[in-house]
This record gives C-alpha cells, structure tokens and sequence, in this order.
C-alpha cells in the first residue's frame, strides 16, 4: 500500500517601512535571484517486460519435472508468444535439459499461469526458470479484463497414476467464441511454494457460455491446495 504524504511550506513575508514602495514581485531584489521557473518532467515510458513472478518445480518416479510458472506484462503493450524456457543442471552446474513452452499473448498487467514437464528423465539439482519475448512481438493491445471464471474445481484420482482435476469454465466476454481455452493446475504445498503444474484444454467455449474442463495429472507430488488458471488459446474466426 502506498501512502502519500502532502508537505506544505510557509513563506514569511516582512512589512516594508511606511512610505516606501514595494518592489515589483518579478524583480530580482539585491542579493536575490531572479524567480524560479517550475518545470514539469514527463513520466518515463514503462519499458516492455515480461517478468516471472512465482515458480516451483518437482520430479517424478522416472526423473521427469513437474513445473509451474506465472508471468506479468509488466510493460505499455500486450506481448505477442511470451516463451518460458526451462533449465536442469546437475549438482556441478551442468545443464541437463532445456525446454521451452511458448504460450500465445499476454495483455499489459496480466498475469498468467503454466504447469507442464520438462526434462529428459534425469533427476536435476536445480532448475531455472527465464521468461522472454522477442522483440518484434511487441504490439498495441487493449487493456487487460477478466476474461474467464472457474467453477467447482474438484480433484478426482482414477486409482491408476493419473489424476484429474476437473470443473468448470465460464467466458465473461460477450462477443469472442473460442476454439480453446487452456487452463492450468498449479499445485502448492502447505507453505504456499508451487510443486507442480498441468495443463488441459476446453474446447468449443461460446461468448459468455460455460463447458466442463478436465487437466490429467501424473506423477503428481504431494501437495496442498490447487488453483486453476486460463487463458485464450484459438480464438473462433
């Protein structure tokens, strides 16, 4: 929260002797100077970036990473294939794996969510998370809105490894279709830090309409709370 403290400043003004003349306000008197000039400084332009704000990471049974990440349009103009890239290293500093997912547009101010794998199988030390934008992928763009809402998101476990997290989702906008929406499940444990993540797809998701989703988690880790998140993948033409 930011707080704004006004301070004011109190100018003592001398009477002059009886029967003398004032000088005029805008002249210099001796050993003054001349009156200053008020300027005002322009904002500086918010620069374009794509910051990672959270992220968390665990591995399965075969050494494989379970990820999630979320990002922020820091910047005045909507990004164009914001691109995650996800880096193992071994206990020596040495890169194990690279990956990259490439998610489609982020408004200014928006934030948004991925969990997905990562890897080759090989149990990392540590993992590294970089967001990035290229820079002809910077555009003018409408400001950010609430697009989508998430109902009812429940977990079922099918008994053979897979986990799905089920609900569903409602489009708040009221003249765009969308051929997919993706919505991602990020897991916490009971300190708040991200384990993991998956991703699924709804299809078919009318203006204002609403349809059931199902994300299939596997080799999921031992977590606390879940939180959906979603973002328009294929818009209807």
């Amino acid at each position: 929260m930011y707080k704004i403290v006004a301070l004011g400043a109190a100018a003592l003004l001398a009477a002059t002797l009886a029967g003398c003349a004032s000088e005029p306000a805008d002249q210099p008197t001796e050993g003054g100077g001349a009156p200053a000039k008020q300027t005002q400084t322009a904002p500086e332009p918010k620069e374009n970036k794509v910051s990672l704000v959270d992220s968390g990471w665990s591995v399965d049974e075969q050494g494989y990473i379970h990820y999630g990440v979320i990002i922020k349009n820091e910047g005045a103009q909507g990004a164009l294939f914001p691109t995650v890239k996800i880096v193992s290293k071994d206990e020596s500093g040495n890169v194990i794996s690279s990956d990259e997912q490439v998610l489609m547009s982020i408004r200014p101010d928006q934030e948004l969510a991925w969990g997905g794998q990562a890897g080759h199988g090989t149990p990392p030390a540590t993992v590294e998370f970089e967001v990035s934008v290229g820079s002809g992928n910077w555009q003018d763009s409408d400001p950010n809105i609430e697009m989508f809402r998430i109902d009812g998101l429940n977990v079922q476990d099918s008994g053979y490894g897979m986990v799905h997290f089920v609900g569903e989702i409602t489009s708040l906008l009221e003249d765009t279709n969308m051929n997919q929406v993706a919505v991602s499940a990020l897991l916490r444990d009971a300190n708040g830090v991200i384990v993991g993540g998956y991703t699924g797809f709804a299809d078919n998701l009318s203006a204002g309409g609403t349809t059931a989703f199902d994300i299939i988690g596997y080799g999921v880790p031992e977590y606390a709370t879940v939180e959906a998140w979603a973002q328009p993948w294929s818009v209807a033409k």
